[in-house]
Order: structure tokens, then sequence, then C-alpha cells
């Protein structure tokens, strides 16, 4: 489904809203600007703004072409090596302060109220690569302010415009038969190795001679100029739809004016117009179409021209657009891609992202740092413990693991060297061996004495017989390792032995 066109009438140099006018297919509704000494423009694109989404509350709220007249605006060339808004700005506008002469002096002196808009890209220079010599570039400069504050009025109202283009850029769309077919609303099929150049010239019956170069619908140049107008009949009423109130009056001087301007695009561009559309409807008083066909062909030579004859050419244009399928040209950057609702609610999310993450962010930064902050007192715990520690052993905290490890060093070269300390006694290893002969009953133990050095037994028998029988069975036991010593006293019946044993010299370390 498609959407309807809109189109802008301004006055006073394109800074008062005068009227609008919506197409779409075959219905077509007006709207004036109310007629006071001093004009409000933000009241005007408000109440224009209500009265547009009042007619397009059944058309899906949307808008696909609002057309901008050429009140005040121009083409014109400039001399930049970039074609980027702020370097154009930069060499056309005059700075509110600057005495000289701007480099953009056939431009309007509106600063911040003309859109500027290169009407051929310039490709960017390679890194390292010779800087081409700077050339002409054609520029679209336009006044807006009543066109934003439309375009912002029905955003706010949520009217979505498509695509907001000056009438040159629309009769380009609309006319230029490498981009549209003149019989019909499908593309003409041209093949060629390049896209020709196009020219088409639109008699405004509002007093305006609006002409236009394109390639392939892409507008690359264009102009207006005044010119007169007759009423078609005595009872028109004056209306801002002039096509049926008012004709165009073409003359010679109108058309020596025409190939004048065309000839100096043509040496600033290097390229010409290879076909002429003209389309209006001209008035008794001038030229009829024919002389103005002819009058054309003398000035401009060798070129095709088609007369498409429209007593209101401004509506037949807009109903073209209608019409029109595939994508439309960006228009006026300036006004097409302005920040609107959408581009509002995404820095606002945006913003709410930013927050929320700047809050976690606070967030784990406060837990460091809290953590960091239990991390500095454990360590000065640490700290205060090691320090009292170290004094109390009297010694410097500075120094302290120092001193330690020096008097470890000193106790371990002064420190006993285990080869010289000898094994213990094998005790219990002796003790069990003399069990087998202590055993028995006919001998009594007196007193056992255990020492570093020996061992010493006092055992009481009966006989002579049995103190030898003893003293033999004690060398002979097995496990011992003492050498014993014996001696006898006999006294009062009773022989008294005593053995006395000692201990092996073993090795240090060993037993």
């Amino acid at each position: 489904m498609t959407s309807p066109v809109c189109y802008m009438v301004r006055a006073d140099r394109g800074a008062r809203l005068l009227g609008l006018r919506v197409v779409h297919q075959h219905d077509e509704a007006t709207w004036q600007s109310p007629a006071e000494e001093t004009p409000d423009v933000a009241s005007d694109a408000r109440a224009a703004a209500e009265w547009l989404a009042e007619r397009l509350a059944g058309n899906g709220r949307s808008l696909s072409h609002l057309i901008i007249d050429t009140d005040g605006g121009l083409c014109s060339w400039v001399s930049a090596a970039d074609t980027s808004e702020p370097v154009l700005r930069a060499v056309i506008e005059r700075p509110f302060d600057a005495d000289e002469e701007p480099a953009g002096g056939r431009f309007p002196e509106l600063p911040g109220e003309t859109a500027l808009q290169p009407l051929l890209e310039r490709p960017r220079a390679r890194k390292g690569a010779a800087s081409e010599p700077v050339g002409r570039m054609p520029v679209l400069a336009l006044p807006v302010v009543p066109a934003r504050m439309l375009v912002d009025e029905l955003d706010r109202m949520g009217i979505k415009v498509g695509a907001v283009e000056a009438l040159w850029q629309a009769c380009a769309m609309a006319w230029d038969p490498s981009g549209s077919s003149l019989g019909g609303s499908h593309a003409e099929r041209v093949v060629a190795e390049a896209v020709p150049t196009a020219a088409v010239v639109l008699l405004d019956p509002a007093g305006r001679l609006v002409w236009s170069w394109s390639r392939g619908a892409s507008l690359i140049a264009g102009g207006s100029m005044r010119i007169l107008t007759e009423r078609a009949s005595e009872s028109a009423p004056e209306t801002i739809e002039r096509g049926r109130t008012r004709l165009a009056l073409i003359r010679d001087d109108d058309i020596a004016r025409l190939g004048a301007e065309w000839l100096a695009w043509s040496l600033q561009l290097g390229t010409a117009p290879a076909r002429i559309v003209i389309v209006g409807e001209p008035g008794e008083g001038g030229l009829t179409s024919a002389q103005i066909g002819s009058a054309l062909s003398q000035r401009w030579p060798q070129t095709t021209i088609d007369f498409v004859r429209e007593q209101d050419p401004i509506g037949a244009t807009l109903g073209r657009l209608t019409g029109r399928d595939g994508a439309s040209p960006a228009g006026i950057n300036e006004l097409t891609n302005r920040p609107g609702r959408a581009h509002r609610a995404m820095y606002r999310w945006a913003a709410v992202a930013l927050c929320c993450a700047a809050g976690v962010l606070g967030t784990l930064a406060y837990h460091v740092l809290e953590s960091g902050a239990k991390t500095q007192a454990a360590g000065t715990s640490v700290t205060n413990a090691y320090a009292e520690l170290a004094g109390s052993e009297g010694l410097n905290p500075a120094t302290a693991l120092l001193d330690l490890q020096s008097a470890i060093e000193k106790a371990s070269k002064a420190a006993i060297d285990p080869s010289t300390i000898e094994a213990p006694r094998p005790v219990l290893q002796e003790l069990e061996a003399m069990s087998f002969v202590l055993s028995s009953d006919e001998l009594t133990l007196r007193e056992l004495t255990i020492s570093p050095l020996s061992i010493t037994l006092k055992v009481e028998v009966a006989q002579t017989e049995q103190y030898e029988a003893l003293a033999q069975s004690i060398r002979a036991v097995s496990g011992s390792v003492v050498e014993w010593r014996n001696t006898l006293n006999a006294r009062g019946g009773v022989v008294e032995a005593t053995f006395t044993g000692d201990w092996p010299r073993n090795p240090g370390g060993q037993n």
C-alpha cells in the first residue's frame, strides 16, 4: 500500500509556512495557514501537523515523501575537497563575526537555517595517494526551518515521514526518463554504457520556472527563475493549487536566461542534457508549447525534447511520486535522517543501560574496596603480631628473619656430629637373654644393677657346683653381648656369686 505525498508551500524566502498539499492516488486535499500580520512558524507547523494527522488517520499514519518548494533555495557550486556537511558549511556560510566574503557568496546568508546537500559524492582520497585537484561541487541550499518544525511535530504525533526532498529532487525522480517512463509507472529499459543526463523543466503556475538536471533520477544540478503568470479564467480563485487558477507565461527572455544558466552549469560539471522534458501548460499570453520547444532546440541543439502538457504540473509530479515503485533516493539528509522519537528512545535506553552498568560497576568497586580494606587490616594485624613476637625475643622486627636465619646457621655449625654419639645399650635384649638363665629355682637373685658402663648381678646359690654351672650358662647364653666377670663369696653356708658385665664399645650410631 502506497503512502501519501505531501507538498509544502512556503513564502518569505522559505521562512514562513504557507500551506500543504497532500496527494494520495486519486485523493487530494490542501491546507492553508491562517493569514496573520506576524505569522508564528511554530504554531503554523503545529496546526499543519494536526491537520495532516487527521488526514492520515486511515492511511497508515505515514508519508512517503515530503516535498519542499524552491522558495529561498538555490543550487550552486563550490570548490571543496570534501563533501561532508561541516566542510561545506565552513566553506559556504559566513561566520557572524567575520568581515571577509565567504567562499559561497551565492548561497543564502542564513547560518543554521539552511540545509546543505552535496549533489555529487567526491570519492575519498586513499591514504598516501597523491591528492587530486579540487574541482567544482554542486550543492543544494534550502531554508528548512518550517520543514524542521513540521517534521518534529509529525514525529511527536507518531507520523513517519519517509523522505524529505526539494522540488528539484522530486522533478528528477518523477520525470527523468532513465528513472521512470513517461507513459506509465514502469522503469524505462535503456541499454547504454553510461546513464545520460536528463533535464526537466517545470512550468510552475506559482510564478516560477523550475529546472533540474539528473542522472538515473538523481539530481546533479537545479535552478529556478521568476516568470509571469496569468489567470486561467476570470472567476478562478487564488489558492495554493495554482495549476487550477493560473497559467505560466513563457517569453523569449526566459528561454535565453535558461540557456545561459545551463551553459554555465555545463562548463562547471562537464556534462549537458541529452533529453529535455518540459512539464506544464503555457498561458496564451506567452510562447506556445511548440515555440518553447523550438526556442530550446535553437539554444540547445541535438537534444530530444518531450513536452508533457499538464495544467497542474505540481499535482502531476506528486501523482507520479505516489505511484512510484522501489526505494526512493535519500533526499535532504538533514531532514530525512533527522533524529526523532526512535532516536530519543534509543538514547534514553542507552542512558538507562549505562546507568545500570555504572551501578553494577559501582557495586563491584565497593566490594573490591571493602575486600581490600579487610585484607589491609589483616595484613596490619599480622605485622603487629610479628613485631610483638620479634620484640618478645629481643629481635629487631626489621631484621628478625635475617637474625634467626643467621642463628640457625651458627647452631647448625656448632651441633654435635651424630656419628660421634654412641648407640644406646641393648638393655632389653640383655635382660631377655638373662631371663633364660635366672629363671631357675635353685638360685636367688639378690641385686640387678644396670648402668651405661656395665651390668651387675648378685645371685645366691646353695652349692659351689651350682655357681660354676650358672657362670657357664651366663657366658654361653644366646643373645648376650656383655663380657662377664664373676667372683665368689661363701658365707654362712650360702654361696654368693657376683657377675659383672661390661657393655661392648660400639661405633656411634650403631647398636
